[in-house]
């Protein structure tokens, strides 16, 4: 196995045609040198593709990998030239694969309702393997041939006490020796040895090999991580809501963090309006307001949240000679419920608040009084010059 330290990404794409001299030029290029016991990966443009060059300390390696269905997950050129990886995100790549997908943009779902579902091949074809593996070490079966070598070694046991048996007898009577004895004891003792022997051996074999039971927790802990994030691969909705919109399709692998859809909740839209600072009076809660739908109709609404902030107003809402470009953000809600053709995201749209007439007579009459004030002393400034300029225009009496 090729020792590989560290893991290096590189985010721009690169031509697969290339060679192993190629591809030493551009780990170069982006990375200064290819480091020993490090691996460098490069994709093409479309993300089917990818390459590893790995530097294992004597030479290098070139390892290809081409993808039929779906595309990796490659970070953009906005992240840097070069990204390195942890082993976890190396397999993050390709995480898993779209098998099916159950719902479509618009459709509402429910709560723990499958949204989709996602697999992974090499997962799964590792979990074939290790299910193939054994789990308990195999005892040697009882065969025929063993059995007939423990019968030939128990026989020769058997006729070895036989013939110590008879020549103690014979030796009681003067027809043997006491020597021929002994040689029988010794050939006696010799066949128990063997069989002994050949016991142990069957013993040991039906024991479990060193190290296995490790190797057997090690392939159950594997088996169960596996089988845990096969499970997790199928997605269900957290809460009920409506389907927004679908992001992946079928057969496109996907990697960690990758945007599958977004799931929108049931419950009344809220409604943001940008006021401009002037009218700061109109964002009260429970203020009335109207809102002009796309198709004229107008729909009643109120405010429900005091202001606690300011936001750039978007482009689309504001006018050809808006004055500022800062805006008041107001949260208000829909009176009634409203239609589902028009439970639209960023959907833009006219308010009116009820005019405050009250406030606009006690305006007018402020601006009147101050007028008519204006007019008083415009005619007192007036009415002095005059009288001064008669005089002095007016003709002198003859005496």
């Amino acid at each position: 196995m090729i020792r590989v330290d560290s893991i290096w990404l590189a985010t721009a794409p690169m031509d697969m045609r290339a060679g192993t001299e190629t591809a030493l030029a551009r780990v170069v290029a982006v990375f200064g040198a290819a480091q020993p016991h490090c691996a460098y990966l490069f994709a093409n443009r479309r993300g089917n593709r990818m390459k590893v060059l790995v530097h294992d300390g004597l030479g290098i390696w070139l390892a290809a990998r081409r993808l039929h269905q779906g595309r990796f997950v490659w970070p953009g050129n906005q992240q840097g030239s070069q990204l390195e990886l942890s082993p976890e995100q190396l397999q993050a790549l390709v995480v898993g694969r779209v098998d099916q997908l159950f719902v479509i943009a618009g459709e509402q779902v429910q709560a723990d309702q499958q949204l989709i579902s996602l697999d992974n091949p090499e997962w799964r074809a590792r979990l074939l393997q290790l299910a193939a593996m054994p789990v308990n070490a195999v005892p040697p079966g009882q065969s025929a041939l063993g059995e007939k070598e423990r019968q030939l070694l128990r026989a020769r046991v058997g006729r070895a006490e036989q013939r110590v048996r008879a020549l103690e007898n014979l030796v009681e009577q003067g027809a043997a020796t006491r020597g021929e004895v002994l040689a029988a004891q010794s050939d006696r003792d010799g066949y128990r040895s063997d069989l002994l022997a050949f016991e142990r051996r069957e013993q040991l074999a039906r024991q479990s090999p060193p190290g296995f039971d490790r190797e057997v927790i090690a392939q159950n802990s594997e088996q169960q991580w596996l089988k845990t994030r096969l499970a997790a691969l199928s997605v269900k909705a957290a809460q009920s809501g409506r389907i927004a919109e679908v992001l992946v399709n079928s057969g496109e692998n996907v990697g960690a963090g990758t945007l599958l859809m977004r799931l929108e909740r049931l419950e009344e839209p809220l409604l943001w309006i940008y006021l401009e600072p002037l009218n700061i009076s109109y964002a009260v809660i429970g203020q009335p307001l109207r809102v002009r739908m796309p198709n004229g109709d107008w729909l009643l609404a109120h405010v429900v949240q005091a202001v606690d902030s300011a936001g750039r107003t978007p482009t689309v809402l504001r006018g050809p000679f808006a004055t500022s470009e800062m805006g008041l953000q107001v949260a208000a809600r829909f009176d009634e419920a409203l239609p589902p053709r028009w439970r639209i995201d960023q959907l833009p749209l006219n308010v009116r608040f009820p005019t405050d007439w009250q406030q606009m007579f006690s305006a007018s009459r402020e601006f009147i009084a101050r007028f008519e004030s204006f007019i008083a002393m415009d005619r007192t400034t007036t009415d002095v010059p005059a009288q001064s300029h008669g005089k002095a225009l007016s003709a002198p009496q003859k005496p």
